[in-house]
């Protein structure tokens, strides 16, 4: 028995149990926890599958639950702090075997979806993972960063390269819908990233990330989709946790409505600290100042008869510029003499409605959300008078109508059904201005205005032959008024278990995307062009071993078709498939052809004895061929990318409440590839030109960083802090980003990424 002067201080752990395919709530589920120094914690579900336990003392503990007739959950370490209620969901498995054969009893796997139709090149992590990895800055993209076949774009935002593909085939999706690109500071018109997430930890539950293949309900994706859900707020307690470091200063306050009523309220704010500092006349940032603030909220409703309802809504507000140098003698360089301004607007507000049927089978989930995306950009270059004059403008205003209706059938242990109708209704505004060196005018490069509704539909079936083997099959349908064209994308997924610790898994199927709104309306000629396309194909293997360690290595080959090239000969080595973000303004035709293959391995030691570690190897080719008719390197086709992280945390203080965390990463990457600066095409110009016959030919250096984390818990009776440094690039390497042509200078010159990044944060809980 532990001491009056050591005894540990506690809080509640607390859930819900539903079942995994029907979310009907499963009662008398035996719950237990079993701390080290004191007795087991034992409880079961009510009839609405939730649980309560009172007085867990402070730490990491195993965790079971049970159920007869489904497979049992080990959770090796469950952590408890102070400050806030442990909050959990759960879903249980249903067995196919009669009760007389062989219990089956699974460790959580967080690596595994929480989708039931996924199961193929897919990944799980949760808000605590977020937060305990280096370099992430509590953000899914960075967090994404670590897994195998995934690397960054460039330092300067989150964008993310998977398996070799552009960054904008990528697909956001939030409560079962599609959302605009959530990130601050983020690339003009088809952009996926951004400087600073507006997704906060504190909203989140746990994330799905899939890097291929993808289950039937996901549509409008090529290279990868990230499914988030808004975690909802204490249905018992009221809780606040207040932030402040250079990331902002955040505040998020929840509880329940009423003791009664089993409804919470969710809300969370964020406010730019450097621009507080600013307005104190502290600027930081020197010329440039990031300036940004976001809210997101989730309003969960109860009711008897009709189901629950959640008002949910994410939204940002961001402005960045930098003013040129007020002093000629200064100018070296044509920047020192350029200014730019960029503000941005975001947001989503939706609703959800679920409804479980009486026959405990079925469920039907509906979603319909308003969703805006704005952005301004202006550069302007100095005279020696000082005068502004206006090089580049771009505007684009995109607005989306969304609604998803679902409905899930467990048929029963065996066979599930899902299926679904997605309408989206787009408003598009686009403008974009460009002053030309060489005609010394400023020409309408985009300037359009228009609406279009894109329609989708999908089936997904389910079926386990039994414990150990599972076929996933479904058919995605996608109709677009754009170009008036149907497309039907088969899906099929498998994954059969040799031996409990080993594990095989393949999958494959067609996808598209639909490209930005100015690739199909900047040229007369684009308004029939195709959707991009892609077959993915993989094989997997699995081998679980000393209980807590994991070896994963995935084959997968994606053959890429339909992708708009350019048409003039200027334009015949161009591929959308090398574009991140930004307007298109040219002649384009759908005959472009691309393909990525490569093997990943993963070696993780999941948290587990308060450490972890995970290696990941990646090998890739990654093609393309445009009208030229030559197969290239793609932008992204570095070859290689390797990852190594890792952390662990110390148990500290008189009465062992208190934790510092160390953590670090290390990125090591092939170069990305470019395309040569033509000096002498360039200076005639008066401009970058680029040498198209030697398109991406050229790699820059090999790419390395090294971020690093630690931070410092202190648990107190009723409330809890932390303290933490996260810095991104600790050993300051600033890695070659691309190479332009100087105006000024006359000179090709080489630019760099960011030098190291420090984020320091206190945060607050009671």
């Amino acid at each position: 028995m532990l001491s009056g002067s050591a005894q540990q201080f506690t809080a509640t752990v607390k859930g819900q149990v539903t079942d995994k395919e029907s979310r009907q709530s499963l009662a008398e589920v035996l719950v237990v926890i079993l701390p080290a120094n004191s007795s087991p914690l034992v409880t079961t579900t009510d009839a609405e599958g939730k649980f309560k336990l009172l007085n867990v003392p402070v730490g990491r503990h195993p965790m079971k639950l049970s159920l007869v007739g489904y497979q049992e959950i080990n959770i090796a370490e469950l952590a408890v702090n102070t400050g806030k209620e442990t909050m959990l969901n759960f879903s249980l498995e249903e067995k196919v075997t009669s009760l007389k054969e062989v219990a089956v009893t699974s460790a959580r796997d967080k690596t595994k979806s929480a989708n039931e139709f996924a199961a193929v090149s897919a990944r799980s992590f949760s808000a605590d993972e977020m937060m305990r990895y280096a370099g992430t800055l509590n953000d899914p993209a960075r967090m994404a960063q670590s897994f195998a076949g995934v690397m960054t774009a460039n330092d300067e935002n989150n964008q993310i390269v998977v398996r070799g593909n552009s960054p904008r085939g990528l697909l956001w999706r939030m409560e079962g819908i599609e959302i605009p690109n959530p990130n601050h500071f983020a690339g003009s018109e088809g952009s996926t990233g951004g400087g600073v997430s507006i997704l906060s930890a504190n909203m989140l539950t746990n994330t799905d990330f899939y890097s291929g293949a993808f289950a039937a309900e996901y549509g409008n994706a090529l290279s990868g989709v990230f499914d988030l859900n808004l975690r909802k707020g204490n249905t018992d307690k009221r809780e606040y946790t207040f932030q402040a470091g250079i990331l902002g200063l955040e505040a998020a306050l929840e509880g329940p409505f009423s003791k009664k009523y089993g409804g919470s309220y969710l809300v969370n704010y964020r406010y730019s600290t450097l621009d507080i500092l600013a307005l104190m006349g502290l600027k930081i940032g020197g010329n440039v100042l990031p300036k940004y603030q976001d809210l997101a909220f989730n309003f969960y409703f109860l009711t008897k008869k009709m189901g629950s309802f959640t008002l949910f809504g994410l939204g940002g507000l961001s402005s960045l510029g930098e003013k040129a140098k007020q002093d000629t003698s200064a100018w070296t360089t044509f920047s020192d003499k350029s200014q730019y301004e960029q503000s941005q607007a975001v947001g989503s507000l939706g609703i959800t409605h679920l409804f479980l049927f009486k026959d405990q089978k079925t469920y039907l989930k509906t979603v319909v959300a308003f969703s805006h995306a704005g952005q301004g950009s202006q550069t302007d270059t100095l005279s020696n008078t000082y005068e502004a004059f206006s090089l580049e403008k771009n505007r684009f205003i995109n607005q989306t109508l969304r609604a998803h209706l679902q409905l899930n059938t467990k048929l029963n242990p065996r066979n599930s059904v899902r299926t679904g109708i997605i309408v989206n209704w787009y408003w598009y505004k686009l403008r974009s201005d460009k002053y030309s060196f060489l005609t010394r005018q400023t020409d309408n490069l985009v300037n359009q205005t228009g609406q279009a509704p894109l329609y989708q539909a999908y089936a997904q079936w389910k079926h386990r032959f039994s414990e150990r083997a599972i076929l996933y099959s479904g058919l995605h349908l996608t109709f677009s008024s754009i170009n008036n064209k149907l497309y039907l994308e088969p899906r099929m997924g498998a994954e059969f278990q040799l031996t409990e610790n080993q594990t095989l898994s393949a999958g494959l199927g067609l996808h598209s995307r639909i490209d930005a709104f100015s690739t199909y309306t900047s040229h007369p000629s684009n308004k029939n062009l195709e959707f991009s396309r892609a077959f993915h194909s993989m094989v997997g293997y699995q081998l679980r071993f000393l209980k807590d360690f994991r070896l994963k290595t995935e084959l997968y080959f994606q053959y890429l078709f339909q992708l708009p090239v350019g048409v003039d000969p200027e334009q015949r080595s161009f591929s959308i498939v090398n574009y991140d973000d930004g307007f298109v303004n040219f002649p384009l035709q759908s005959s472009g052809l691309g393909y990525n293959y490569g093997i990943e391995i993963t070696l993780e030691k999941f948290f587990t004895k308060r450490y972890f570690f995970t290696l990941t190897t990646s090998l890739f080719q990654s093609k393309y061929k445009a009208r030229d008719n030559t197969w290239r390197n793609t932008a992204y086709n570095a070859g290689y990318v390797l990852n190594a992280l890792g952390g662990k945390e110390f148990v500290v203080g008189k009465r062992k409440n208190n934790i510092i965390g160390l953590n670090a990463k290390l990125i090591w990457r092939g170069g990305q590839r470019y395309t040569p600066v033509d000096l002498n095409a360039s200076i005639a110009a008066n401009e970058t030109v680029r040498d198209e016959t030697q398109a991406f030919d050229e790699q820059l250096p090999d790419y390395f960083r090294v971020d690093f984390g630690t931070s410092f818990r202190r648990n107190k009776k009723k409330y809890a802090w932390v303290i933490s440094f996260d810095a991104q690039n600790i050993i300051n390497r600033q890695n070659v980003a691309t190479q332009i042509f100087d105006l000024e200078q006359q000179v090709i010159v080489t630019r760099r990424n960011l030098g190291i990044v420090p984020v320091i944060s206190w945060k607050i809980q009671f």
